[in-house]
């Protein structure tokens, strides 16, 4: 019943972002070029993919040689306007993920924060000519176009099985699959065999250039960490997350023989007085970077889960290469 309910919303939101792209495609709408090499991460959905990780993975590629520069709306943050981030902000100014990047990277990279992106790039254009610009979560936002479009989607979840909001979680249309420059495939099992690949990429259906396949890499806890974390039962034990998805998270802690209740609060959850509360009354609370940051107020030991996008078939060097290549002019 719920499925028919949604099925019309989801095909007059499917017409919708299918007239807007057009109108893009047409020119009606038109599109600036950035004029210095940029980078577009971003995905078909609303959430789950990793951009974030695939963002902060760029950045420790490319460091060594290219000055780096990110911009990000910063969703969920409490300021307005523009902000160039500096040692006085937080996460309320920047959002979770831009701040996470910045607290991880704030050496390494000029961070901006502006739904207005086009602005932004002005500003970089002046202040940071020489850098590489990474867009977090701009696929959509067509008024800017960079020099790669650098498209996500789950190996489990693709977006050609997806469906439209709100019945499914698609927040554009299949067919700009076709803008993407290069396609990463997320969250795929670290045993993912060739004959995988292949059915993958037969499903597909379409001619993506450059293809390539990931899995979630969990920063290995220490032994003696590991032992002690194992001593907590369920009820003293919790893992506490604002994720679009935990899929890969509980089959990591789980594989790591750990017995925790599982708190899920909704993506880019901005926890509350009573959330500390109900979590200080744990002995451990076992949380992502992405929520760290936002649990500043807590007073039980915590302990964060780090992950980063590594890529299968030993593809790093190539995809390197191939991003070099694209970035430098002809």
């Amino acid at each position: 019943m719920k499925s028919i309910v949604l099925f019309i919303p989801a095909k007059i939101y499917q017409a919708i972002v299918f007239f807007r792209n057009f109108l893009f495609d047409l020119g009606i709408f038109t599109s600036a070029k950035v004029n210095q090499p940029s980078i577009c991460v971003g995905n078909l959905t609303v959430g789950g993919t990793g951009k974030t990780p695939m963002v902060e993975k760029l950045i420790e590629l490319f460091k060594a040689h290219r000055s780096i520069a990110v911009i990000s709306r910063g969703y969920k943050r409490k300021s307005t306007g523009m902000i160039i981030a500096t040692e006085e902000h937080g996460v309320t100014d920047l959002g979770d993920e831009p701040f996470q990047i910045w607290k991880k990277f704030k050496s390494d990279i000029a961070l901006v924060i502006d739904s207005n992106r086009n602005r932004a790039v002005n500003y970089l254009y002046e202040k940071h000519p020489e850098s590489l610009i990474l867009f977090d979560d701009a696929f959509q936002h067509r008024k800017i176009k960079a020099s790669i479009n650098l498209l996500l989607t789950t190996f489990n979840n693709p977006f050609f099985r997806d469906d439209y909001l709100p019945m499914g979680s698609l927040r554009d249309h299949k067919n700009q699959v076709a803008r993407a420059d290069v396609l990463v495939v997320t969250k795929c099992s670290p045993n993912l065999s060739k004959s995988d690949v292949e059915r993958f990429k037969s499903q597909l259906k379409i001619s993506v250039t450059q293809i390539y396949f990931c899995s979630l890499k969990y920063q290995e806890i220490a032994l003696e960490q590991l032992k002690a974390l194992r001593l907590y039962k369920k009820n003293e034990l919790v893992l506490a997350t604002g994720l679009a998805s935990t899929t890969e998270l509980e089959a990591h802690l789980d594989a790591l023989k750990l017995k925790y209740t599982l708190l899920k609060f909704p993506d880019h959850h901005n926890y509350t007085e009573k959330d500390l509360q109900t979590l200080n009354a744990f002995k451990c609370v076992l949380t992502t970077e992405k929520d760290e940051v936002k649990l500043s107020g807590l007073k039980t030991k915590m302990t964060v889960l780090k992950v980063a996008h590594h890529f299968l078939f030993d593809q790093e060097g190539e995809f390197v290469a191939n991003i070099n290549a694209k970035l430098t002019p002809n």
